[in-house]
């Protein structure tokens, strides 16, 4: 599409070749010609300051102002002076308005070390006379040495060939120079001043989430970093479970803002308890999670007896002959008493198909089989939980050594029934881990309801249902569900930073006070639509953004418009507490060093002289344009 434009209009040159439009090339050549003007114009403007300084030095001495001498610095001065006033004038009337512009603006970068070096030498020297050191000296000098950098800065002005004599135009150039020189930092103070007014004005109405996030930065003061901290590390427990920025924060101001802003804005109290309700469905949904369910339950425990059975099978039906230290062993009670119970419970199995009789030793045979020292073991155990129950800790610990030696025994000569042990305990976790998470729920399922009409799962009572369960887990749960169980408990105990700050006195109390709380803190004392001065800056911000909302004003007063305003900011107030990683930028620049922009660069405009060169355009182009 190009090269066809190119040969069709003749204002394109050869593109191919590298060529541009020819009216780009005009318009650079102009703009070049023009800063070479505006350095050539300062450059023999001040040149001919100083010859006509010479010239008008040798006319005042007598004797000299006739010599041939005189005569020809007073006619080349002259002659300078009206050549260069006239080269000015004329760029001033032909010269297109790129030009002229490039022609002020390229003398700003030139070095004009000596011009600042001359100002501040005469600062100085106002500093040093003798009582003159104080506040009012510096303020003194300063002014006189911007004032002298000024008119020193517009020698380089042009002059006016139809205008006045030369040095009348010389020295209101100098003035005006002067002039500028030394308002020149009050005008850039008040343009600062008016400007940070202005955005104080219409930062409210343009950027409602600017001016909050950095009402609440401005609010936590030296914190700011510390609670920027805490959210970027802030870990997620429960998948779809979101803490508030107050959560998240841990600050107390902003659990303070939370509680202000969810009594004074409905809105915002609605959405906290949406927000509520959904980390509530994430809690009950990772807590199913590790209940499974009926069906889960039952497939886990049918493996656990695919598993375990048929081991247990061959390991109860495993013989072993006893010695004497056996037989010694079951002459104690305790013993007779474990295997008596074993053997009630092993002959019962084996009746209804669940396992194998006992064989216990006689007097003719001393023969036993694993299930007569797996059931003695697994009675040992019982009466073991019994004594421990009753508090009868000695008789627990006699019988903890009791089933140590039977279990050792079995171990050495009966391996498999270990081997089937485990193979059980195995195949419990997971039946574990479900009842666990079942027993959880059943207890919590019966609880009150929230808003969204799911049970409210609170810290302590989950924990108490979770220490419980966890008591009936002989085997433990899987490692993950114990994870989840815990991040569940996590999240609730975070959540309760929000009830952390108490409020004195009835609730209807704090209600009153909410509102004026956070104007005071987040939107400045008289910001919010709740006094004239604010429901004024709104209006007068609305009105001078341009936004539609202008037309509230005339219909129902400026107060409406502060009250739109003020709604504006409640809804981003409320994004940022529910949101804490819109916060964060805020929260990054408050905690920030603080930085002087314009500190910052007056080195660099000093360095590079861009003050008295911008004197001296000034004059110049106020010069320039006179005719």
């Amino acid at each position: 599409m190009l090269a066809s434009q190119a040969a069709s209009d003749p204002q394109y040159g050869d593109l191919s070749a590298g060529g541009m439009p020819a009216f780009t090339s005009g318009q650079v050549g102009q703009i070049a010609g023009g800063a070479a003007h505006g350095i050539g114009s300062l450059v023999n403007n001040a040149a001919n300051l100083v010859e006509q300084g010479v010239s008008s030095g040798l006319n005042a001495i007598p004797g000299i102002r006739d010599t041939a001498l005189a005569r020809a610095v007073r006619s080349t001065a002259n002659a300078d002076t009206s050549s260069q006033a006239k080269t000015d004038q004329d760029f001033s009337k032909n010269a297109s308005p790129g030009a002229q512009a490039a022609s002020i603006v390229t003398p700003f970068f030139l070095p004009m070390g000596s011009v600042a070096d001359a100002g501040s030498a005469v600062g100085n020297a106002v500093r040093a006379i003798p009582g003159m050191g104080g506040t009012a000296g510096r303020l003194i000098g300063a002014g006189l040495g911007n004032a002298a950098t000024g008119a020193l800065a517009s020698a380089g002005s042009p002059i006016n060939p139809n205008g006045p004599d030369y040095w009348s135009q010389v020295g209101g150039n100098a003035a005006l120079g002067g002039l500028l020189g030394a308002a020149a930092p009050a005008v850039a103070s008040a343009g600062r001043a008016v400007g940070s007014g202005v955005t104080g004005l219409l930062s409210p109405v343009l950027n409602p989430g600017r001016y909050v996030g950095q009402g609440i930065a401005n609010a936590l003061g030296d914190q700011a970093g510390d609670v920027a901290a805490n959210i970027r590390s802030a870990p997620q427990f429960v998948p779809g479970s979101q803490p508030t920025t107050a959560q998240a924060g841990a600050n107390p101001t902003l659990v303070a803002t939370e509680k202000a802003a969810a009594n004074a804005n409905p809105d915002f109290k609605m959405a906290l308890a949406q927000r509520g309700i959904d980390n509530n469905d994430a809690r009950w949904g990772a807590l199913m999670g590790v209940a499974g369910t009926p069906a889960d339950l039952q497939a886990a425990q049918a493996a656990r007896d695919a598993a375990a059975s048929p081991l247990y099978q061959q390991a109860h039906a495993a013989t072993a002959n006893v010695g004497p230290a056996f037989m010694r062993y079951a002459q104690i009670p305790e013993m007779q008493q474990a295997m008596q119970a074993a053997h009630s419970a092993a002959a019962l199995d084996a009746a209804v198909g669940r396992g194998v009789p006992p064989v216990w030793p006689t007097p003719t045979s001393n023969t036993i089989n694993g299930s007569a020292l797996d059931y003695t073991s697994r009675a040992l155990g019982d009466m073991i939980n019994d004594a421990q129950r009753q508090g009868a800790n000695s008789r627990a610990a006699s019988l903890t050594a009791l089933k140590s030696s039977v279990d050792g025994w079995t171990q050495r000569y009966i391996p498999g029934v270990q081997a089937a042990k485990d193979a059980y305990a195995a195949g419990s976790v997971p039946i574990n881990t479900m009842e666990v998470g079942q027993q959880i729920a059943n207890g919590l399922g019966t609880r009150s309801m929230n808003a969204g009409g799911a049970p409210e799962i609170q810290m302590m009572p989950f924990r108490s249902g979770l220490t419980q369960a966890m008591r009936g887990a002989p085997y433990g749960i899987d490692a993950n569900a114990l994870n989840t169980l815990q991040g569940i408990g996590q999240d609730l105990q975070r959540s309760t930073v929000s009830n952390s700050l108490k409020s004195p006195g009835s609730d209807t109390a704090y209600n009153l006070a909410a509102n004026g709380w956070l104007a005071r803190n987040l939107y400045g004392p008289a910001f919010g639509g709740s006094t004239g001065l604010g429901r004024t800056i709104a209006g007068v911000g609305t009105a001078a953004a341009g936004h539609p909302w202008a037309g509230l004003a005339a219909a129902g007063g400026i107060g409406k418009v502060g009250q739109a305003v003020g709604n504006r900011l409640n809804a981003q107030l409320s994004n940022l507490l529910l949101n804490p990683n819109a916060l964060l930028p805020y929260l990054d620049a408050r905690a920030a060093p603080t930085v002087n922009a314009a500190q910052q660069a007056l080195p660099g405009l000093l360095q590079r002289q861009v003050l008295p060169a911008a004197i001296g355009g000034i004059t110049r182009g106020g010069l320039m344009n006179s005719n």
